[in-house]
């Protein structure tokens, strides 16, 4: 199952900038490609959003903006995690690429290179301990 944050609980949706701060996610299933709207019990700690996301079994996730914090819990639960870029999209339109297999997985060797928690200060203020 492949999750998208999302800006809102409608399937005509755009994907959204910053993955802890989502209010919703997009569940996909890729044999299905129907998508089962989400609200993301963590919002507003990106820690809490990956472990929800762990608990409803999905398998891989997508991201704009990402903290090294949930992105370690999501590695270390076996998820896989891909850069989805910048700028928000419509949700069709992210289910499609990420359907395809064009994206790229942020892994422990690259990610350095592709996250950024997308805060003024460029840190992360999830108040967590990431180690």
């Amino acid at each position: 199952m492949i999750a998208i944050p999302i800006e809102k609980g409608t399937h005509d949706s755009m994907s959204t900038k910053l993955f802890g701060n989502a209010p919703f996610f997009a569940l996909i299933d890729p044999h299905t490609k129907i998508p089962k709207i989400v609200s993301n019990e963590g919002c507003g700690n990106g820690i809490k959003t990956a472990n929800f996301l762990v608990q409803l079994g999905a398998t891989s996730a997508l991201y704009g903006y990402l903290g090294d914090g949930p992105f370690y819990v999501m590695v270390r639960e076996g998820m896989r995690v891909y850069w989805l870029g910048k700028e928000p999209m419509p949700l069709e339109q992210a289910i499609t690429i990420a359907l395809e297999g064009n994206l790229i997985q942020v892994t422990p060797d690259n990610a350095s290179a592709y996250l950024d928690p997308g805060t003024s200060s460029g840190e992360c203020e999830c108040g967590c301990s990431h180690a």
